[in-house]
């Protein structure tokens, strides 16, 4: 788990090949790059599918929207699913569609 100043933090659990990165917090400058890092650690393990829960994410400016597309296209070369998952604070939901990043992000299914 990682921790900084803002309260992010990242949890990774691994199932069936695939990965899951509990992401709490705000993404933003101060934490873009860490976020940016534990997904590449999991990249580089060869999943087939990784999945950012982002349940519990209360912001994400356009630092972190820029680093979630850079890291799609990675995990797309290398020929893995990386989708964002439980989107739950509507201005993340919103940044990601006025950015039309639509296509990274999973729909919200209820329970």
């Amino acid at each position: 788990m990682a921790v900084n100043g803002n309260d992010f933090r990242t949890a990774v659990a691994w199932r069936d090949g695939g990965a899951t990165l509990a992401v709490t917090g705000e993404i933003d400058l101060a934490t873009a790059a860490e976020l940016d890092h534990r997904v590449k650690e999991c990249l580089a393990r060869g999943p087939s599918r990784v999945e950012l829960d982002f349940a519990q994410v209360r912001f994400c400016d356009c630092s972190g929207a820029g680093a979630l597309e850079r890291l799609h296209r990675q995990a797309q070369e290398k020929g893995i699913v990386l989708k964002v998952t439980d989107v739950r604070a509507p201005i993340v939901a919103r940044l990601f569609d006025l950015l039309g990043l639509t296509d990274l992000v999973e729909p919200h299914r209820p329970a």
